[in-house]
């Protein structure tokens, strides 16, 4: 009885692993490839599939992008300098059979083929050249590496280029520069700035005057206007003032001829209240 117990057992643990063999799962971004009895039949796409147990075999292929960072490499110019370059590039594989069989290290094969196409680009090219059209080196780069790789089932998406140093030296030169413009611009801006505050400052001084000039011009207009004022009046009140004594002179040149002549006249009651003011004020 025990006996055929542990026959059951290892009956069950024998299916478990046969299924477990024969049926697998494959995510939408994996691809199987397949080989029975050591040679290939196809690929398997996402799904589950039954395998043959000890006779199918699958190897993974992952067809996710995938960046791949060169890490930071010196390189030559056209015109002997020396630049450390670092770029990435993006790659997918689109057929997985032949990156399993073309191809050991689909990796490692496509960095390596990006720096040799670097090195090529970069050693054409002037440093200001590198430096000024990185999106040049890219499409060069990009180019050539989609010929060379698409026997792999690689495509390269694209291939950028991080940064491109020039040397110590050069660069240290270059941040001088760039510390001398900075400085010009800010003294030409300080120029400008006590330029504009000068002709501020004049256009100020400018109103300035102006406006004290026509407040004196408009207090002289009304000085003068009062003064021509007081004359005025001091005209009228002289005419007037002179005006009755002169008439009442006449009056009594009149009155002393008549009476002289012993003529016998009606005097006009204002002509005495005249004299008598006369000889009175005289007294």
């Amino acid at each position: 009885m025990w006996g055929s117990t542990i026959v059951s057992v290892i009956f069950v643990i024998f299916i478990v692993i046969v299924i477990f063999k024969t049926m697998i799962r494959i995510s939408p971004y994996q691809r199987w490839v397949k080989e029975t009895l050591s040679k290939f039949v196809g690929t398997l796409w996402s799904g589950w599939h039954f395998l043959m147990p000890f006779i199918s075999t699958v190897k993974l292929v992952d067809v996710r992008e995938k960046v791949l960072n060169t890490g930071s490499h010196e390189m030559i110019t056209k015109d002997n300098a020396v630049v450390t370059v670092d770029a990435v590039a993006y790659m997918q594989i689109v057929t997985a059979e032949k990156a399993i069989y073309e191809i050991d290290n689909p990796r490692e094969a496509v960095i390596q083929l990006v720096l040799a196409n670097l090195r090529s680009m970069i050693w054409k090219l002037t440093l200001d050249e590198c430096l000024s059209e990185r999106w040049r080196i890219n499409e060069y780069v990009q180019t050539h590496l989609t010929e060379e790789t698409s026997k792999w089932g690689i495509r390269i998406l694209r291939v950028e280029i991080q940064r491109i140093d020039p040397p110590a030296d050069l660069t240290r030169a270059m941040q001088e520069q760039k510390k001398a413009e900075q400085e010009k611009r800010a003294a030409i801006l300080r120029a400008e700035g006590a330029k504009a505050s000068f002709i501020l400052t004049a256009e100020w001084e400018k109103q300035k005057n102006i406006l004290e000039a026509e407040w004196k011009a408009q207090a002289l207009e009304r000085i003068a206007g009062a003064k021509a004022k007081a004359l005025e009046l001091e005209s009228t009140a002289a005419i007037e003032f002179f005006k009755w004594p002169a008439v009442l002179k006449e009056q009594l040149k009149v009155t002393e001829n008549a009476m002289s002549q012993n003529t016998k006249y009606i005097i006009d009651t204002d002509i005495l209240g005249t004299v008598k003011w006369l000889f009175s004020s005289k007294k």
